[in-house]
């Protein structure tokens, strides 16, 4: 099996309107299509992320009384969160011929559409959750009857995104999940950081051939580290999502201008050339531990490794 690329990146809150209104107003993402899909228990919102080309955001809500999204929220505390990435392979029946063969567990899909399953090994529990589709076909989060919305500007400052940089999963062990997801997925190692370089994680850096977004994983080091307390609490899971942004004082201008706090400030230089970067709690963006960073020169971020020390 094969990624050819990611389509999109989805979360799971209680009520719509709400996420999608930060989502535009902090974010500066666009909506472009909504729904309400009773029967199969979803309501939605599709929102272009700035910077990109081909990747969306999306936000799922429970409708209906029956509602897989509801589901999941009350597996989970009742707590929004990450629910999964979308993504396209180029042949569907071979893909669920092999997550068969590998013991991976299929939880959701429709024949011939497209299918979601969490792509971790099976043996350390539910990871971070995929829907896989085919060529061809293009819903797959109960959107077939997607309305386009109106275009509308933004009223106040946004965070001046440029990019989706990556998804961060958590991990107990980064080699075994890097090998697995590189047999899996064709996905490429692209960046490391050494075993001794950190006290508390290592990290590596997972590219998507055909997608501009990277999977990256962390592992705990040491004996009080922040990555064991969090897979304790949550199994080998979405840690955060990261994004560039443009202007480093507009961004955090933003964030002061919604009452949005961040924490975890850092700076630094790597290769002569300026970054830096924060982190959003999950109480303020829907579920979802968001990083931000801004980088000098392209490229000089990623090597200074930096990771929220707490969770």
């Amino acid at each position: 099996m094969q990624i050819y690329r990611i389509d999109h990146v989805a979360q799971a809150v209680p009520v719509l309107e709400p996420q999608v209104s930060l989502l535009e107003k902090l974010f500066g993402f666009r909506t472009t299509h909504r729904w309400d899909n009773a029967p199969a228990g979803v309501r939605g919102a599709r929102l272009e992320i700035p910077g990109t080309w081909g990747h969306e955001w999306q936000v799922l809500a429970p409708s209906g009384d029956d509602s897989p999204i509801q589901r999941w929220l009350d597996d989970h505390g009742g707590r929004p969160g990450l629910h999964h990435i979308g993504v396209e392979v180029p042949d569907l029946d071979a893909a669920v011929t092999e997550l068969d063969e590998r013991g991976i567990k299929i939880t959701d899909g429709v024949p011939g559409k497209w299918v979601e399953a969490s792509l971790s090994p099976p043996a350390h529990g539910p990871g971070v959750l995929f829907r896989l589709r085919g060529p061809g076909a293009l819903t797959m989060t109960g959107d077939e009857a997607a309305v386009p919305v109106p275009t509308s500007p933004v009223d106040g400052p946004t965070l001046g995104i440029v990019n989706l940089d990556h998804v961060c999963q958590a991990f107990p062990d980064r080699d075994e999940l890097s090998a697995w997801y590189r047999e899996l997925l064709g996905v490429v190692e692209v960046w490391r950081t050494a075993d001794d370089e950190h006290p508390d994680m290592a990290d590596l850096v997972l590219n998507v051939p055909g997608s501009s977004i990277c999977l990256e994983v962390i592992t705990s080091r040491g004996d009080d580290s922040f990555i064991d307390k969090f897979l304790s609490r949550n199994g080998p899971a979405a840690h955060h999502v990261t994004f560039q942004v443009a202007d480093w004082d507009a961004a955090l201008d933003a964030c002061r201008h919604h009452d949005v706090p961040t924490f975890d400030d850092e700076e630094g230089v790597t290769d002569g050339a300026r970054w830096k970067h924060t982190f959003i709690h999950p109480k303020q963006t829907g579920g979802v531990l968001v990083q931000l960073f801004w980088e000098e020169r392209p490229g000089v971020w990623v090597r200074s490794d930096k990771i929220p020390g707490r969770r």
